[in-house]
């Protein structure tokens, strides 16, 4: 695919000289490596007219038979750069120099980057569409993918208008504008169970057994933490293909609990679906996750469905698509946020209100459509719901109200 990019002063200066030379636009075209109207373009935006002097010449303006105008201009370079005639000339002329040109292209590159290229009143529809969407938490990506006629701009000239206060939102208004200080890196020894686990289930087993099995559906499988030294917390299940995600609230991080969500999902997915769709599990070291016969078997049959693999230690880049849609999870229960008193349909209403954000991976689809199309089963077990692209929220008060404990 072609690069395209702008003219340089060498690219300039050879035009110039091929035009001294009479060169063809053709063959200065080839020999800066650019098309033939990319040359003609150049050379017409930026020609130089010059008005004839009077000198020897009398009041010829006044003469009814002058024609000021040299009929060679009507040809193909249409500057007067490799004419002979060029030192005697009396007839109005057209320049190119490159010197010149340069500056004019600079110029107006500067202008072009002061300011804001938005009207007033496109502005004003800016404000009065987005400003709600943005209260509810949604992310500029959302926001360009479901109003493309609206933010017809780049995101980076966004930003720049936000933060140079053009619209009635502010950076402030955007979620996760703090980073999370960097956790230190803990030298714990495993035991001697955690070793025996974790024979066959290494992360280097994980990317040997899916390069030899490469259509498989890949389950990534983690916690999320509410406020310290609260138990409660939310186990996550993370589809790769999709990136549809389940919340469950867990009353404790243990193995009890983890096997609880697995014996309640084995109840309403038939066995041949939970098999399809559990397929190969990819979670980290907690020990919350160690019952591995709980997790990769069919509970009442004991029959093995599922693999299970660990990432490796202080790893957790290994299953990035899980966490990278916790940061959805953070924009409404940032860190130390309370998971106790969450309800089953606050839980599932920011389940649903993740997995309708579109993703550019997907060509804008979100994880709901893609799930829909993908493993529409699913969908409805789940009882998982369609939000239209204006209603999402990520604003713990659409979904939470007025609730102080959260």
């Amino acid at each position: 695919m072609t690069n395209y990019c702008h003219l340089s002063y060498e690219d300039r200066k050879n035009i110039e000289d091929g035009l001294n030379d009479n060169k063809s636009i053709n063959q200065i075209a080839k020999e800066i490596n650019r098309s033939h109207s990319s040359v003609l373009r150049e050379i017409d935006r930026n020609k130089v007219f010059t008005k004839p002097s009077n000198w020897n010449c009398g009041n010829r303006y006044e003469n009814p038979n002058y024609n000021p105008y040299c009929d060679k201009l009507d040809s193909s370079p249409y500057v007067c750069n490799g004419c002979n005639s060029r030192s005697g000339c009396r007839k109005e002329r057209y320049t190119y120099y490159a010197r010149k040109a340069d500056d004019i292209y600079k110029e107006v590159k500067s202008e072009a980057r002061k300011g804001i290229n938005l009207t007033p009143e496109e502005v004003f529809q800016i404000n009065k569409v987005l400003t709600p969407l943005i209260k509810k938490g949604q992310t500029i990506n959302h926001l360009y993918i479901n109003h493309p006629d609206l933010l017809d701009f780049s995101k980076p000239s966004f930003y720049n208008y936000v933060n140079n206060g053009v619209f009635e939102f502010g950076p402030l208004d955007f979620p996760r504008i703090v980073k999370y200080k960097k956790r230190k890196k803990k030298h714990n020894r495993r035991t001697r169970k955690e070793r025996e686990i974790l024979i066959n289930r290494k992360y280097s087993d994980f990317l040997d057994y899916t390069s030899k099995n490469p259509y498989l559906n890949i389950v990534e499988m983690d916690t999320v933490e509410g406020l310290q030294n609260e138990a409660d917390c939310f186990l996550t299940l993370f589809w790769r293909k999709s990136h549809f995600m389940l919340i469950f609230k867990l009353k404790s991080q243990t193995t009890e609990e983890v096997t609880r969500i697995f014996e309640i999902l084995q109840t309403f997915i038939p066995v041949e679906d939970y098999k399809r769709l559990f397929q190969v599990i990819l979670t980290n070291n907690g020990h919350e996750f160690f019952d591995v016969n709980n997790i990769e078997c069919i509970h009442e049959t004991g029959e093995y469905a599922t693999h299970l693999f660990f990432c490796d230690p202080s790893a957790s880049w290994q299953k990035g698509g899980i966490e990278k849609n916790h940061e959805f999870i953070r924009y409404i229960l940032p860190k130390e946020s309370s998971f106790k008193n969450l309800t089953v349909e606050e839980v599932k209403q920011i389940e649903d209100n993740i997995n309708n954000i579109p993703r550019d991976i997907f060509g804008g689809k979100t994880p709901y459509l893609l799930t829909n199309e993908l493993y529409p089963e699913l969908v409805e077990l789940l009882n998982s719901k369609y939000i239209a692209p204006d209603d999402v929220t990520l604003n713990p008060l659409d979904i939470f109200g007025d609730k102080n404990e959260k």
